[in-house]
């Protein structure tokens, strides 16, 4: 068995699954001039895409948000082809057009000009234009209160980020005790 097949083959025998050596790349950080064994792989120098989110350098957090903000954008455009209610519109952004954003903040914060664009995308597809007939702090309260409950999307996004980093730290903190 030669050098580039032996890490896949024992990669295999370990886990049972078969690595595609067509389809995938490989990444290095830290030093890998210490490794005597090639790797299979093309060897990655600038992004990398691992399950939807770019790493690897500079402009990865802004590449994965502009991504999923262009999701947004086109899922609340088909969205925009249906006369829904204010309410209606506030379940389609809690439901529909939020979890695709919370998904980057797993691994990147909230950056302030996706946080702009997207309160912008949103007031858009509440009032199908630019003036907007009731001011955002009332729309964000809840019915109860005299709001229409339209989600503050970039406060529940930077909040997600942060309780993520909470959950983080206390599992290490317990690791370490």
């Amino acid at each position: 068995m030669g050098n580039q097949s032996s890490l896949c083959w024992r990669h295999g025998k370990a886990s049972g699954a078969k690595i595609n050596v067509d389809k995938s790349q490989a990444k290095l950080f830290g030093r890998w001039d210490l490794c005597n064994e090639p790797l299979p792989f093309d060897i990655e120098a600038g992004l990398v895409k691992i399950l939807g989110i770019w790493f690897g350098g500079p402009g990865a957090a802004a590449k994965s948000w502009n991504e999923r903000l262009a999701k947004v954008k086109q899922k609340l455009g088909f969205w925009s082809l249906r006369h829904l209610s204010i309410e209606g519109k506030a379940l389609v952004l809690r439901n529909d057009a939020l979890p695709v954003l919370q998904y980057v903040t797993q691994a990147w914060p909230l950056l302030a000009n996706v946080a702009r664009a997207g309160n912008s995308m949103v007031f858009q597809f509440v009032w199908h234009s630019r003036m907007e007939r009731m001011t955002r702090s009332v729309m964000h309260k809840e019915h109860c209160k005299g709001g229409k409950a339209v989600p503050d999307i970039p406060t529940i996004l930077r909040a997600f980020f942060v309780c993520g980093c909470v959950q983080i730290t206390l599992l290490n903190e317990n690791k370490d005790h």
